[in-house]
């Protein structure tokens, strides 16, 4: 049995977090990181890895977090669910990477 997706608000996304991954390689990440998002004037949402190593925009949709950044000097997008407990998960991927195995998941703190 499959539960249904519930639209979140942006609120939901606010906050502090841990993340692992894998780089669009399949490379593991090599330890977790920190990353906070937090609601800009605009009602957009900012994104910041590792206290603004990285820096993204994002927006939720449905039961989804959408975040473009630029990493490594290149166009990035994630696509991350926003699970029951607070947890985000998904995919990203780079421009002109050769690899699509980028991944993240965060756990909120």
């Amino acid at each position: 049995m499959v539960a249904p997706a519930f639209a979140q608000s942006a609120d939901s996304v606010v906050g502090n977090y841990s993340y692992t991954g894998t780089d669009t390689d399949g490379s593991k990440y090599s330890e977790a990181g920190k990353v906070v998002v937090k609601k800009a004037p605009s009602g957009a949402l900012e994104v910041s890895w590792d206290d603004g190593a990285y820096v993204g925009v994002g927006q939720v949709t449905g039961n989804v977090f959408a975040v473009a950044s630029v990493a490594d000097g290149k166009n990035s997008i994630m696509l991350l669910t926003i699970g029951a407990d607070g947890s985000l998960s998904g995919p990203w991927w780079r421009r002109l990477d050769k690899g699509a195995k980028g991944t993240e998941v965060w756990t909120k703190k």
